[in-house]
């Protein structure tokens, strides 16, 4: 092993040498004999030109530069309402103006770095507003100049000046553009910019090097705006290019430190061949010196390799190792080990930050606030605060959700809406971890910082834009639930459970909207209960095919929505509606029965497992119900006794409050065999005749207990009973509370 070694390193540092010594040959051979005979007098003359250029190229940077703040003053002043706003205001001290003005300005220095300060003079009050300050014009520290412009009236770019802001800072040396703020063809005032000489001065600082050339600007009235480089009227110097600004009307004027770069390169062109016999020797001296130096790396690296356990493939010739086989095929499994362990690292961290986000609204285990801020510092994540809140961001219509979008769109859409979240969370500066709890459902924890407490309206704002830039960029929806404050670690289950309950009344309160559990809690929930009468009374009145049923059917989806029920509430008051009607169909024809089962059913049912708001259902029951109803009505009619079991009907509804009123009583008033009227009556109505008597009588009770004083003996009465006793238990049977709970349910809610 130690021999394989040193010969590895030998032949490593030979073959470094020989790979590098041919091309270095060659190269400065050919730049040797080509480059240095020409290199003298090419230099001299791109020297030259470069100097023009350099100057020319510094006068249009400059130009260019004015330019382009002359064009943005001049679309401000044209476009920009907070100025107009300005220059149109005649309340000196409106702050709002003022501040909405100095932040445009702010936004023109800011575009446009150049600019040293802007300041804003308005004829009608001689009020001066800068971006550091403002003051009346007599008190401006620049009044001098802003008379001496408004008796000139000129819009080009002044010869340098002193700009004196503040009296306590010394000033600066600036030339300035001034433009009027023309609104309606009248000058309401002044936009004044100033910028600094020595601005100027390092935009082409770079251009021209100290040592080499210079390059020195004057104004109209010839005096010196900068200078860089040498002094232009030192004996060392001469000007070699004078160009006049068109825009500007400044000169530039440029050249080369005399015994300098021209001094230089003729030296440079006499020495070329020692030069070039230095540069070869140097070049071969550092060669070998690299060559050396690099090649004791690679020797350690292999010397360690030498020990790593990997067999090699295939060999060099007359058996030698192939070192380079040997390193590849070693850093590859060390590379796939470390890509391995670092997908392994994080998914531990992502199951550990997703164990820890459960853990805080679970309940399930029990941690102090300094575990829970170590273990959120391991994992980078937001430390805990005093106060907490617990948001949960439900994506409506799930299930169309997904029919409608891919797999990866799905995953796609849900990073985008968690990302969204956050993103607003920090733009709201309210620290948030959101986490996916289910396939529809992130659940937020809101940091609330120690030493800021946010109040209601600013987590609703925050609530309110996830809903809608999911709203209006996602093409979906989402209802989002806040629960209550959570003042101790061991109250976020709390708030969790409470943001997670507030989104079962979704089929009452609608969707795409931001709901407070609190609010649910002020409210008053109707018992699910007292809606059974109603929906035994809409199917009988649709059985009997009396159209009174769509009005309360209509009047029952009304109560369920102000009731406040929640969703499984809603769902097994309905479950039960489908009840009621599948025993009224299957005891019908075998017809009606047959559809009933094959289609009307299974179509509610998808209603009922389909729908997302409670206007949905109603609306789709109706339309399955309405056909219902005119199959009852078809078959009535075309029933040999239908018109005899619609006028016993319509006696019993006159009738109801005979206490006599019994099946031998109707045998007499109709001439017909009480069994016989009993099946007629099952036959036609799918009611027995003793429950749609009781129906009618206890429509008729619930309206009395609503409607007027009489005590429960005088409504007994009135709907056929001679014991309140009596009355009282079939109403509770019915109703499935007492007449006088419902009578004072009623007042309540009246």
């Amino acid at each position: 092993m130690i021999k394989w070694g040193l010969t590895m390193r030998k032949s490593w540092f030979n073959r470094l040498l020989l790979s590098y010594m041919p091309v270095f040959i060659i190269v400065v051979t050919f730049i040797f004999f080509v480059f240095f005979q020409v290199f003298s007098e090419q230099s001299r003359q791109e020297a030259l030109k470069s100097n023009e250029m350099l100057s020319l190229q510094a006068m249009q940077l400059i130009d260019t530069s004015l330019k382009a703040i002359d064009n943005t003053i001049l679309r401000e002043i044209a476009s920009s309402e907070d100025l107009r706003s300005f220059f149109r205001s005649s309340k000196q001290g409106d702050p709002f103006i003022n501040i909405r003005a100095v932040g445009k300005m702010k936004d023109m220095i800011t575009y446009n770095p150049l600019i040293d300060s802007i300041y804003l003079v308005r004829y009608t009050d001689q009020f001066v507003l800068s971006n550091a300050t403002q003051a009346d014009l007599d008190n401006f520290s620049d009044h001098a100049f802003i008379e001496q412009i408004q008796n000139s009236k000129t819009s080009k770019w002044t010869d340098t000046r002193m700009y004196i802001p503040f009296a306590h800072i010394p000033g600066k040396q600036v030339v300035s553009l001034v433009r009027g703020a023309h609104f309606l063809a009248e000058e309401q005032g002044i936009i004044v910019v100033n910028v600094a000489t020595d601005s100027l001065k390092r935009m082409t600082l770079d251009l021209f090097k100290s040592e080499v050339g210079f390059l020195q600007v004057k104004d109209q009235d010839g005096t010196l705006l900068f200078s860089n480089g040498a002094d232009a009227n030192a004996d060392s110097t001469k000007v070699l290019t004078n160009y006049v600004s068109g825009y500007s009307g400044w000169k530039y004027e440029s050249g080369f430190i005399r015994g300098g770069l021209l001094n230089t390169i003729s030296m440079l062109s006499n020495l070329w061949f020692v030069t070039g016999f230095v540069m070869i020797g140097l070049g071969l001296g550092w060669m070998v010196y690299v060559t050396r130096r690099n090649s004791k790396p690679i020797e350690q690296i292999v010397d360690r390799f030498s020990s790593y356990s990997l067999p090699i493939a295939g060999g060099g010739e007359k058996g030698r190792m192939d070192e380079f086989a040997f390193i590849s095929y070693a850093l590859d499994d060390i590379m796939a080990q470390s890509q391995q362990y670092q997908k392994q690292y994080k998914e531990d961290m992502h199951l550990r930050t997703r164990n820890l986000f459960h853990q805080l609204i679970d309940g399930n285990t029990v941690l102090t606030w300094l575990e829970w801020r170590k273990e959120a510092e391991k994992l980078l994540l937001p430390l805990p605060r005093s106060s907490h809140l617990v948001m949960i961001v439900e994506i409506d219509k799930y299930g169309e959700f997904c029919t409608q979008f891919a797999t990866n769109d799905q995953n796609l859409l849900k990073f985008a809406v968690r990302t969204v979240i956050q993103e607003l969370s920090l733009k709201h500066q309210i620290p948030s971890w959101s986490e996916w709890i289910s396939s529809s459902q992130v659940a937020v924890i809101l940091f609330e910082e120690e030493d800021t407490q946010h109040n209601r309206e600013q987590v609703e704002l925050l609530a309110d834009q996830i809903r809608a830039w999911t709203a209006q960029n996602l093409k979906i929806t989402v209802t989002i639930s806040i629960g209550p404050k959570a003042e101790e670690i061991s109250a976020l289950p709390s708030s969790y459970q409470a943001a997670k309950h507030a989104l079962k009344y979704k089929y009452v309160l609608g969707e795409n909207r931001v709901v407070w559990s609190d609010d649910l809690a002020a409210e008053g929930q109707a018992e699910a209960y007292a809606h059974l009468g109603d929906i035994r009374s809409i199917v009988s009145l649709l059985r009997k095919s009396d159209g009174q049923w769509k009005m309360l059917y209509h009047q029952f989806f009304n109560k369920l929505k102000q009731g406040l029920l929640s969703n499984d509430e809603i769902k097994h008051l309905l479950e039960y509606f489908m009840y009621q009607l599948n025993r009224e169909c299957t005891a019908s024809n075998k017809e009606l029965a047959e559809h009933w089962v094959e289609e009307l059913l299974p179509e509610l049912n998808d209603t009922i497992e389909s729908g997302y708001t409670l206007e949905h259902i109603h609306d789709e029951m109706l339309e399955v119900l309405a056909r219902l109803d005119e199959m009852w009505v078809a078959i009535q009619e075309n029933s040999q006794h239908a018109t005899v079991i619609r006028e016993i009907s319509s006696f019993i509804e006159r009738e109801y409050a005979n206490p006599n009123m019994s099946l031998d009583y109707l045998s007499e008033q109709f001439n017909i065999n009480p069994k016989y009227v009993s099946k007629l009556f099952k036959e036609n109505t799918g009611q027995k005749f003793v429950d749609f008597l009781i129906d009618v009588r206890m429509q008729e009770a619930r309206r009395l207990l609503k409607e007027s004083s009489d005590n429960i003996q005088e409504i007994a009465e009135q709907v056929g009973y001679t014991n309140a006793i009596s009355f009282s238990r079939v109403f509770k049977k019915v109703i499935g509370i007492s007449p006088s709970e419902y009578r004072a349910d009623a007042v309540k809610r009246a």
